[in-house]
């Protein structure tokens, strides 16, 4: 029963996260919005504080490459590292550093999410990195593109998952598997 649960339950866990992290701006900004302002700036007892609005990041600090773009950092309760370490072993590397971006544009707008796929990896390219899409056994989704990056002795992971209304960029530096034990 596990084996046909993981994928699905790592799609929903994939296309659920960019909306929630990086939508998340809207929410904090209108939530917030009267809170403390009878009790001197202070929010009033029971509420929180409003948060600050999602940042942006202007580049990869792995690859030192900028994005055109600028996309959400996205957190990771463990579902991206799983899910990179599976796709990294199917090329028989492993993840060390690990970087997850998002961006949100307006739903079926095609032309915008080719746009950023395109100067993100144009980005990358410009920032010396040899691309290749590769195809890896744990990656079952047919939107889901899988590319290395190499550099020097360096040799990133990095996994796109387009959305109606988002994508995500997965990106992990690599370094060999160890050998394992039989």
């Amino acid at each position: 029963m596990r084996g046909w649960m993981r994928p699905l339950i790592l799609s929903a866990l994939i296309l659920g996260a960019a909306p929630f992290t990086a939508g998340s701006a809207l929410a904090q900004s209108t939530g917030g919005q009267n809170a403390g302002s009878q009790n001197g700036g202070k929010p009033a007892a029971g509420k929180e504080a409003p948060k600050e609005a999602p940042k942006t990041v202007a580049g990869s600090a792995i690859a030192q490459a900028p994005f055109a773009v600028q996309p959400f950092p996205l957190q990771d309760d463990g579902t991206y590292k799983e899910f990179l370490g599976a796709a990294a072993a199917d090329l028989n590397r492993r993840c060390t550093k690990q970087e997850n971006y998002g961006w949100e544009f307006k739903k079926d707008d095609d032309a915008r999410r080719d746009q950023i796929l395109e100067s993100t990896l144009g980005g990358f390219r410009k920032a010396g990195w040899k691309l290749g899409e590769v195809k890896v056994r744990s990656v079952r989704d047919p939107g889901t593109t899988a590319y290395t990056a190499e550099k020097a002795k360096q040799r990133l992971l990095a996994v796109w998952t387009p959305m109606e209304d988002a994508a995500i960029l997965l990106l992990c530096e690599t370094e060999a598997a160890p050998a394992t034990k039989k």
